[in-house]
């Protein structure tokens, strides 16, 4: 929550203005949450190598200026509020301007979820590290073009394989789920604490390759997107057939 323009003005200035603004307009500029150390960074940047420039001093944590710019954004009554998203923040329009924006607000096609991906990705959410096959088992009908996509929106990635024969893969979300959904970890998922049990108790998680192994090791380790995608692709998210769907109305 936000404080008040009340909480605001009662708070004494303490970070100099010229920080807070820098704060502001890196919030505001940044397409991704943004990172304490990266506050830092910007906010108190180091001297050039070799320059005879002392770099600013500071004295107070990156996690004070936000405390801080919270009270500046409140008590300019600016209809702009702090959000955190796992370790790092973002900066979102207040919850009382949702009704006014939704009409402003429109989303890429591409980007768009459906009843059966948001099932899908649920799935994965709640019950992570998951198997294809549990998604599967739970939902009656195979789910391999749905993770796809959340792959290629890097709402989910690779985790790992199961020590399982042929050791298929392992699915959990990603930073930009918990940023698309507004949350701050998994622990804010509604229910969670009833419905994140995992399917896979008792399963064994071998870790995704470091790079230097085989090309399709090294691209699941590097991180959720495209290279998910297409190693999950290549190796178990067959083909669907569109009357299997249909047959189930997802």
């Amino acid at each position: 929550m936000c404080p008040s323009a009340e909480e605001a003005a009662s708070a004494p200035p303490s970070i100099p203005e010229d920080r807070l603004r820098l704060l502001f307009a890196l919030l505001f500029s940044s397409p991704e949450a943004v990172t304490l150390d990266r506050i830092r960074q910007v906010l108190y940047p180091a001297p050039p190598e070799g320059s005879e420039e002392q770099a600013p001093v500071e004295h107070f944590s990156p996690r004070q200026h936000i405390e801080a710019l919270e009270l500046w954004l409140a008590a300019r009554d600016l209809p702009l509020c702090l959000h955190q998203v796992g370790r790092s923040w973002r900066l979102l329009t207040s919850e009382d301007m949702a009704d006014d924006l939704a009409t402003a607000r429109k989303t890429a096609t591409k980007d768009k979820l459906g009843p059966a991906s948001l099932e899908v990705l649920a799935l994965v959410a709640y019950r992570q590290p998951v198997l294809k096959a549990d998604i599967d088992a739970i939902r009656g009908v195979k789910s391999g073009s749905h993770l796809r996509h959340l792959l290629d929106l890097r709402l989910v990635k690779i985790l790992g394989r199961a020590e399982l024969p042929g050791r298929p893969f392992l699915y959990g979300t990603t930073k930009e789920f918990l940023d698309r959904f507004g949350l701050r970890d998994l622990a804010d998922l509604p229910e969670a604490g009833r419905l994140a049990a995992p399917a896979e108790q008792g399963v064994g998680i071998e870790p995704a390759a470091p790079a230097g192994k085989s090309a399709e090791e090294a691209a699941t380790a590097a991180g959720p997107g495209k290279e998910d995608a297409k190693i999950a692709d290549k190796q178990e998210l067959e083909p669907e057939s569109p009357a299997a769907e249909s047959s189930t109305g997802k």
